[in-house]
């Protein structure tokens, strides 16, 4: 009796939200007080089970039993079951312990948690928590399941298909969400393992220049102003990274030993990364990678100055942060300098619970561009969120700031809860669902694309398996229960079927149209630049070879006319030469006899 009260109550809750009116008449199975007419021929209480329980159906195939022992298959036979699945993957781990209870136990096929009520059964105040109850995952990690295997088990295999996709780590305060994300530079978690494999994969396409970017969440090309802004802008934040070069050099060795990333082979296509990291502290958006401000020397005493907040906006289904910043990276080493960077500014505090306790949900983005030579540009995104963990006041025990983080924390993962329960009850109904409400809050309006199926999920719930947490572990465990049912399916878009329709669809397929013809007139353009600039090296060369032709053709008559002059003044030269000889030989011979004519008149003087 009471599951068919709480169905009519929730079915009425549907029927409120919906209002008639002129535009929109009644339901024809609500009636003037909005009480349901359920179907005849449908049975309301076929699919009602007990809360806290997984479903189980033995005429469809459940997505956890091709999941059995799943560290035991290879990389390739993962992927493809990864791929062919729409469904939401939740995997469990479990934070090492030293007094681990006996209350969580996992089951030989190694995909379902049993958890029982703890020895102390005083710890529980909920008669459901006392009740042994079955989770299946599609992966349970224990404590000796190392992080390259978590990796390529829930990462590798996103990475490699070339899919967006969104991963959120979720548990309790100090469960080991941030080290399963991050990990440490002699253990790294998954984000630093998913950089050097993107960076591996496409190593021999990444463009050297960030000519193209995502603006409003559309692919545009950047013109040279805009592109020595970004360069500028890079060149600041990684100045601003210091002392990690160390720290990079042992997570590649690390990452190395661990893995063997290949390379893509890839042709006429050039990739774009870009990263940008966001932290959402008290339901307010912070740009975690913002330029640090420049100070002079007067003003290096005074208080830092305040952080922007920055604005979530959603057009045409797109989602985009306002005035974030997002850099271009070359390489994994400058992509971990900056998440490092922006790792501190992110808002941590210490607890009862744990001492370095994240006060805020983290999201950072990869955005990877392939451009075609084909004029074709493919975006895909990767979220890497780390959710802060969710808080009982009676343990924390918080008061002041503490407090109202721990309230904004709650109120976001139970947002975010709602949308996960609303997505699976549209599967359960199998009739017109509810609206998913992603706009109820900063992180789900930020996760829209995979909560409504745009994108691929994963989830790693992490656990304490120890009996004070007990209770604690229950709620993470039914929201991860939840999430694991969905199979996402994008919503039909609602055709409009007035009497102007048809100037709307012509209007939308001018704009299309529009906007394909400019796109194909930028490829045009691009194509005709590129041909004139190699119609210009040609023409180059044929003339430098021409001139260099003809240069040499006159140097060589050159020489030969001066050979020639050589010649004839050679024989000019002989000639003179000739002539003067003989003459000067006729004149010492004349001058010969008039001596010895001298000397013959003087010997007859003598003799007279």
């Amino acid at each position: 009796m009471s599951n068919s009260l709480s169905e009519q109550s929730s079915l009425g809750s549907i029927c409120e939200e919906v209002r008639p009116s002129f535009l929109r008449a009644r339901d024809p199975s609500v009636d003037r007080l909005f009480r349901p007419r359920p179907d005849r021929q449908v049975r309301l209480f076929d699919e009602i089970q007990e809360e806290g329980h997984t479903e189980f159906n033995n005429d469809e195939t459940d997505i956890s039993s091709s999941f059995d022992d799943l560290s035991t298959l290879p990389s390739d036979t993962n992927s493809d079951l990864f791929i062919d699945s729409n469904a939401a993957l939740v995997y469990l781990r479990l934070k090492p312990v030293s007094d681990i209870s006996t209350a969580y136990t996992v089951t030989s096929t190694g995909n379902v948690l049993i958890a029982g009520p703890p020895t102390d059964t005083t710890s529980t105040s909920n008669n459901k928590n006392k009740m042994e109850q079955h989770y299946s995952f599609s992966a349970v990690f224990d404590s000796s399941v190392r992080q390259d295997e978590v990796y390529r088990i829930c990462i590798a295999p996103r990475i490699e298909s070339s899919d967006s996709f969104t991963v959120l780590t979720y548990g309790t305060s100090g469960s080991g969400k941030t080290f399963t994300l991050l990990g440490t530079p002699s253990n790294p978690g998954i984000v630093p393992r998913a950089v050097e494999n993107v960076f591996k994969m496409n190593a021999k396409n990444i463009y050297p220049t960030p000519a193209m970017k995502l603006e409003k969440g559309t692919v545009c090309i950047l013109d040279d102003d805009a592109l020595a802004r970004e360069e500028s802008l890079r060149s600041i934040l990684l100045d601003a990274c210091t002392n990690l070069n160390e720290d990079h050099e042992l997570l590649a060795k690390t990452i190395k030993t661990d893995h063997h990333f290949k390379t893509l082979p890839q042709k006429e296509v050039s990739v774009f990364i870009w990263i940008s990291f966001v932290e959402i502290y008290n339901e307010l958006v912070f740009d975690l990678l913002a330029p640090p401000q420049a100070h002079s020397k007067a003003n290096q005493q005074m208080a830092p100055q305040a952080r922007k907040c920055l604005k979530i906006v959603i057009n045409d289904g797109k989602v985009f942060i306002q005035g974030v910043t997002p850099v271009y990276v070359k390489s994994s080493a400058e992509t971990l300098k900056l998440l490092h960077w922006g790792l501190q500014h992110v808002s941590y505090a210490s607890t009862s619970i744990n001492e370095n306790s994240s006060r805020s949900h983290c999201i950072f983005f990869i955005d990877v561009i392939k451009y075609y030579s084909s004029g074709v540009a493919v975006d895909t995104s990767y979220k890497f969120c780390d959710l802060a963990g969710s808080e009982r006041l009676t343990k924390t025990r918080n008061v002041g700031s503490r407090l109202t983080e721990a309230k904004g924390i709650n109120t976001s993962l139970m947002t975010l809860g709602r949308c996960l329960d609303v997505a699976n009850n549209n599967k359960k109904l199998k009739t017109k669902g509810q609206i998913i409400p992603v706009r109820e809050s900063k992180l789900t309006m930020l996760l829209q694309a995979a909560l409504l199926g745009k994108e691929k999920l994963t989830m790693i719930v992490n656990v304490t398996p120890t009996d004070a947490f007990y209770e604690e572990n229950m709620n993470v465990l039914r929201f991860s229960a939840i999430a694991k049912n969905i199979i996402f399916k994008e919503p039909a878009k609602p055709v409009n079927k007035s009497r102007y329709s048809f100037v709307v669809e012509k209007v939308k397929s001018s704009a299309e149209e529009i906007i394909f013809l400019r796109s194909e007139v930028e490829r045009l353009k691009s194509e005709m630049q590129y041909r004139l600039l190699e119609q210009e090296r040609v023409l180059r060369k044929e003339l430098v070879e021409s001139f260099e032709k003809k240069l040499a053709e006159k140097q060589k008559d050159h020489e030969q006319s001066l050979k020639r002059e050589r010649q004839m003044l050679q024989r000019m030269h002989d000639l003179k030469l000739a002539a003067l000889k003989r003459q000067y030989e006729n004149q010492i011979e004349d001058m010969r006899e008039q001596y010895e004519d001298g000397e013959g008149e003087k010997k007859r003087r003598t003799l007279e």
